[in-house]
């Protein structure tokens, strides 16, 4: 394992970096692919190298895929607007220019509108799926009081007529 001076540079393999997250190493090169994830160090005939951000990114794919269950390309566009968000972070400390904080502040509203649009989205999304498996359970439950009054309402048969 290749270690720098502090564990935010550390440099660790995939395998490792896949137990550590919680990953499959082919889940990893999955979306090294799909363009989600770009190791810290790709050394030819070697295994992919991770550092602290990459494993945070992982951490961060995970989630958005598994719990809050974003597809790959939902997870790409809020990736790129982490991306953005960090630049804007970055520019709005290396100045104390009024109008500059105030252009900067303005692009991350615009930035976060854009975030809680694509969670929006998702949310409306599971909305439509709730609402439809409520429709089919009330319809399963309509089914069931219907044909539980069915039974109420048959005529009982003595047990001498039915001989």
């Amino acid at each position: 394992m290749i270690v720098a001076n502090d564990a935010a540079t550390e440099l660790r393999p995939i395998g490792a970096v896949g137990r550590e997250v919680g990953l499959t190493p082919r889940a990893i090169r999955y979306y090294e692919e799909m363009g989600l994830l770009r190791p810290a160090v790709r050394v030819k005939g070697a295994d992919r190298l991770f550092d602290a951000s990459d494993r945070q990114r992982l951490h961060e794919i995970k989630r958005l895929r598994e719990v809050i269950g974003f597809s790959l390309a939902e997870i790409a566009e809020i990736l790129d607007t982490d991306t953005i968000r960090e630049h804007l972070r970055s520019r709005f400390q290396a100045t104390s220019d009024p109008t500059i904080r105030v252009q900067v502040l303005r692009e991350a509203i615009v930035l976060g509108e854009r975030r809680l649009g694509i969670v929006e989205r998702k949310l409306g999304q599971v909305e439509a799926l709730r609402l439809e498996e409520q429709a089919r359970l009330d319809r399963i439950r309509a089914l069931l009081a219907e044909e539980q009054s069915r039974g109420e309402a048959k005529p009982v048969v003595s047990g001498s007529a039915a001989q």
